[in-house]
């Protein structure tokens, strides 16, 4: 009887951490963030950062070619940390990090663009939604 009562407890354990893993990612969140070139943090950029259907986009760079990419999430802690790079037929890519915690996001992109230097920037902001 001890012996039924032990499996029952770990299938019911294992299956909690399972559904616990399966809902974390950022997917239905937005952000409003600022964004800047690291070498000009004076001037600040707004933006918005969706999280959905597995993707990330930061409606900003729509206007140079780049739209909605796939992005990577872990948790742990409290804390999602992603990443996701987006590419434009035209100028080039851009590499996203960043943590969210609480209400909170934060991170940066590098982009690359043949011809030019890499640019780096930072942002921050809130959840929109």
């Amino acid at each position: 009887m001890k012996i039924i009562q032990l499996i029952c407890l770990v299938i019911l354990s294992s299956f909690i951490a399972c559904v616990q893993n399966t809902t974390k990612n950022l997917d239905g969140n937005s952000y409003q963030i600022s964004a800047w070139d690291i070498n000009h943090p004076e001037k600040q950029d707004p933006d918005i950062i969706v999280f959905k259907n597995n993707t990330m986009d930061s409606e900003s760079c729509h206007q140079y070619g780049f739209s909605a990419s796939p992005y990577q999430c872990t948790y742990k802690d409290g804390v999602y940390s992603f990443s996701s790079t987006t590419k434009s037929s035209t100028e080039g890519e851009m590499q996203f990090t960043g943590t969210v915690k609480d209400h909170e996001i934060s991170g940066s992109f590098i982009w690359k663009k043949a011809g030019q230097a890499d640019i780096q920037y930072a942002f921050k902001g809130n959840l929109k939604n």
